[in-house]
């Protein structure tokens, strides 16, 4: 296995487990599993984004996990909804509620449904966009104390699934928190430089990633997004490989300086990532925009060309990662195709992460089950 380098620690020569691990589950479950609510009658993520306008894509957004930004988009199916099922009931109202609800997890069950379907590792969300954490942490919001787990979910699911044969991953959205002071995204300027760029969530997101890697010891840090524009992120990483020598890092790290978040440069930023976005569509080889990774994620889209680094295809099992109580069979991957897309993937030297998005109590709702049962023979 090679060393990370200080500048570039893509690794062409990743640990053993990671090269055998095929396939691979993730989890979104939160607050936003309690309204469970996106549009379905629009395609997939991997097909609105080559088809679609950001604007488009952001007001009829299919993951269930972002209800907390499409609720305020006013002409949005997400807000029509909301007003229709609750009122004015809050994001925030959602979040009590889950923090009672999320008491009936059994994450014994769900590891054992994992090394059944023969998955070799697990990715838990502990902090998705937005910002309610998922354990009990030592660093709390200074917007919203409260605004996280009162259990150490996370601790108990990593030993569950390290018991069970599997390696652990944590994902943190450490680029947006729509906890901290936000405007709603509806472009890609709001979406990369919306952020909060303030010393406070700065500090916030470097102490809880150190937090994640102190108490469960992930074999896998999974960012989100980008990264804010922080100096010490360098720093983060080479204390994660002391930590976790076979540890690794995905490639959302991104970070944009600053200076570029000012009104004025938005629309700018705007044309540049449409053509941005189209480029990627090809899978460029140039890695400059992209400095640190140890493997590469696409998402709903397996077209990734260059055979000789390892890469990780993510989708839902739908066209969400959190739970959509509306929908319906037709939008569902079957076994066979999970089969067949793992063994597509393999050859490129790619796995399969494949999302499994609870209900509120910790239930795996039926048709997920189902699919992970009918992959116990693969």
């Amino acid at each position: 296995m090679t060393k990370p380098s200080a500048v570039n620690i893509h690794r062409t020569n990743p640990p053993d487990w990671f090269k055998q691990a095929d396939f691979g589950i993730i989890i979104h479950w939160g607050p936003y599993s309690v309204p469970a609510y996106a549009p379905v009658n629009i395609p997939d993520y991997g097909t609105l984004i080559k088809t679609k306008s950001l604007g488009y894509l952001f007001e009829h957004q299919p993951y269930a996990e972002w209800y907390g930004n499409s609720m305020l988009l006013p002409n949005s199916p997400v807000a029509a909804y909301h007003r229709t099922h609750y009122g004015n009931t809050s994001y925030a109202d959602f979040a009590k509620t889950f923090k009672q609800t999320a008491q009936n997890v059994d994450v014994q069950a769900w590891a054992e449904a994992f090394a059944n379907a023969g998955a070799k590792y697990v990715v838990i969300v502990t902090k998705h966009h937005d910002g309610f954490v998922m354990f009990d942490p030592h660093t709390n919001n200074p917007y919203e104390p409260d605004y996280h787990l009162n259990f150490d979910f996370v601790g108990e699911l990593a030993q569950a699934v390290r018991a069970h044969g599997m390696r652990f991953g944590t994902y943190y959205s450490s680029l947006l928190d729509w906890t901290f002071p936000h405007l709603p995204i509806k472009d890609y300027g709001s979406f990369l430089l919306g952020n909060d760029k303030s010393q406070t969530y700065k500090d916030y997101v470097w102490h809880q990633w150190h937090e994640l890697i102190d108490r469960y010891h992930p074999d896998v840090l999974w960012s989100d997004i980008g990264y804010p524009d922080d100096h010490r992120l360098e720093t983060l990483f080479k204390y994660y490989y002391q930590q976790v020598p076979e540890g690794l890092v995905n490639d959302r790290w991104q970070q944009f300086p600053d200076w570029m978040r000012t009104s004025w440069i938005r629309p700018i930023f705007n044309l540049v990532a449409a053509q941005v976005i189209k480029r990627d569509q090809h899978h460029s080889d140039d890695l400059s925009e992209v400095k640190y990774y140890d493997y590469r994620t696409l998402e709903y889209r397996t077209d990734w060309p260059q055979t000789n680094r390892y890469f990780e295809m993510t989708r839902g099992m739908d066209k969400s990662f959190g739970y959509n109580r509306l929908s319906r069979p037709e939008d569902y991957i079957t076994a066979d195709d999970i089969k067949q897309l793992i063994a597509e993937l393999r050859s490129k030297r790619g796995r399969l992460l494949l999302n499994v998005g609870p209900d509120m109590n910790g239930q795996i709702p039926s048709a997920q089950l189902s699919i992970l049962q009918q992959l116990s023979n693969r």
